[in-house]
């Protein structure tokens, strides 16, 4: 049952057995209290879809109670559900796809320059992806998108996942794309492209400008991300992890019945400890 249709059960519920418990004592009130919880119990569900909520805060403002996702981006109030993130009303289950299941980055005015980018391709529609320097799935990803560069401008943000050697690239690499100048971003995106992370220093810069980078980690909590890589399709379309065929999901192409599963992500919230051939992980 998604969460919409358990927020408005739960409430019924405890009101249903409230009624039972203080007419109890009465025979007459008896059969009210049986129709009321028979009416729940048999109501007709039409449709259900999960939305991306991961944990739920209720907010007391007055006399007035608000259900808001742990992210900010849901608020549950007056019996409407709001994606706060683009102020859109979530009105039918076709919405959750619509709206829920994306993120529609120029209707919550978010400028990608302010996270500090590294710009591939020089195409009309853009397309924004966290990556670790040091994750295989990135690579692959990284090598699959640099023969779609006339197709669409890919904008890299780099977040720290896979430990302090992830930690010491990016942010060596963050320093330098933060610089303003044009050879050492120039240099940044070869050593991206190509995976090359040789000769960089072991010290943290003393002089660097760390705003963009921090904007970007704040950024990746904020859209949820459990792995990288992270993608966001020009329509807001999410994915988790390397698409097996990148210009089919990116294009929405159904996906073949052979080619159903894609890369994994490194994943930034592991469940239990992974064996050597399992994926590095840690949390942002």
């Amino acid at each position: 049952m998604n969460t919409f249709i358990r927020l408005v059960l739960i409430p019924l519920f405890f009101f249903g057995s409230a009624v039972m418990a203080d007419t109890a004592a009465s025979g007459a009130s008896k059969s009210a209290s049986s129709a009321i919880t028979g009416g729940l119990l048999s109501t007709k569900i039409d449709g259900m879809q999960d939305l991306p909520i991961s944990g739920l805060k209720m907010i007391k403002t007055g006399d007035q109670l608000v259900f808001i996702s742990s992210n900010g981006r849901f608020a549950l109030y007056g019996g409407k559900m709001l994606d706060v993130w683009t102020q859109q009303e979530i009105k039918d289950i076709v919405d959750i796809d619509r709206i829920a299941n994306r993120i529609d980055l120029k209707r919550m005015k978010l400028k990608i320059d302010d996270l500090g980018p590294i710009s591939v391709g020089h195409g009309k529609e853009s397309v924004l992806v966290f990556i670790d320097p040091r994750c295989p799935y990135c690579a692959k990803l990284v090598k699959d998108l640099q023969a779609l560069q006339d197709q669409y401008t890919f904008n890299l943000v780099m977040v720290p996942v896979l430990g302090q050697e992830s930690q010491n690239i990016v942010v060596q690499l963050a320093c330098q794309q933060a610089s303003n100048d044009p050879k050492l971003q120039d240099s940044v995106r070869q050593r991206v492209l190509k995976q090359d992370y040789a000769g960089l220093p072991t010290e943290n810069p003393a002089q660097c400008n760390r705003e963009p980078l921090q904007k970007a980690v704040v950024t990746a909590k904020l859209f949820g991300l459990q792995g990288v890589p992270f993608l966001i399709a020009p329509d807001g379309r999410t994915h988790s992890g390397a698409p097996e065929v990148l210009a089919d999901w990116l294009e929405n192409k159904p996906k073949a019945a052979a080619t159903q599963v894609s890369v994994p992500a490194a994943d930034l919230n592991p469940a239990q400890p992974q064996s050597k051939s399992d994926k590095a992980e840690k949390k942002l």
